[in-house]
């Protein structure tokens, strides 16, 4: 079942991405300059969102490695999902916020058909 959806005009839109970091190109367009650049600059987002969430979690991995020590609170809600973590070394959390920068600024590209 397709979930575009017909405008006034009668032209077919592209669904809405579902999840973060996604693009969507729209059945058709794969050789638009257009959806070619934005999956070029996508790209370089996701790149250095590789580079700063590898940061942290090799950062992490050294101050936990080298025994730093420090009680850490961290209590965070976002769209209804909660995250605690309490009396945490700060190797720790820096590797868990490593972590999460790379799921959220991974690569994908999809095709709006698929």
């Amino acid at each position: 079942m397709s979930e575009q959806k017909e405008n006034i005009s009668g032209e077919t839109s592209p669904p809405k991405p579902k999840g973060s970091g996604l693009l969507i190109v729209p059945n058709g367009q794969n050789n638009d300059p257009m959806w070619r650049e934005a999956a070029r600059y996508h790209l370089i987002y996701s790149l250095a969102g590789l580079i700063l969430g590898l940061a942290c979690i090799i950062g992490g991995i050294i101050l936990f490695l080298r025994g730093v020590t420090g009680a850490t609170s961290w209590i965070a809600s976002l769209f209804g999902a909660k995250s605690q973590i309490s009396d945490a070394a700060p190797g720790a959390i820096l590797f868990i916020v490593g972590m999460f920068v790379v799921y959220i600024t991974r690569f994908v590209v999809k095709p709006a058909g698929k």
